[in-house]
């Protein structure tokens, strides 16, 4: 049996919480609150990078979904973003390989219909029926999408979404 990953409120839907969902022989779901999708668009925009925010973000959230599958299972995405396809493939699995330190190539894109697993689950988060397994900080994403270097002094931290010298 396949594992399937949907999603319900889009990443640029910033007045909605994004749920990604992963359903069929494990059950696994996070949220980002809309909150949090607002200050990562507003640092995206100060970088001068606003139309990556969508991608990078969502690939994040589904490279912290296939973190948690221990399986060769076929992984089937939604196909949200169909033409950012092989962008989105290649930052996935940069992403897997600096949270886990292995990627996971199993994994396409493809239909996930409103009947399946994935979907009805992550309606029933969106719905506040069932909670999600984790609520994703704004911290973890900033983490994936930007890893901090270890170079010496001076030391960068980030510090509310700002990046500040020590």
């Amino acid at each position: 049996m396949k594992i399937e990953i949907d999603q319900s409120g889009k990443i640029e839907q910033t007045e909605l919480d994004t749920v990604i969902a992963l359903s069929n022989k494990i059950k696994y779901t996070l949220i980002l609150r809309r909150r949090s999708k607002r200050t990562l668009q507003s640092f995206f925009r100060q970088k001068g990078q606003p139309r990556v925010f969508i991608y990078r973000t969502f690939a994040a959230l589904i490279a912290i979904v296939l973190s948690k599958v221990k399986s060769d299972t076929k992984i089937i995405i939604d196909s949200e973003y169909l033409s950012h396809k092989g962008i989105l493939k290649e930052q996935i699995k940069h992403y897997m390989k600096s949270i886990t330190g292995k990627t996971v190539g199993n994994f396409d894109f493809g239909f996930v219909g409103k009947n399946s697993n994935a979907h009805k689950l992550a309606g029933k988060v969106a719905n506040r029926i069932i909670k999600a397994d984790k609520i994703v900080s704004i911290e973890e994403v900033f983490k994936i999408i930007w890893p901090t270097k270890k170079i010496g002094s001076p030391r960068i931290r980030r510090t509310e979404g700002n990046l500040t010298q020590e």
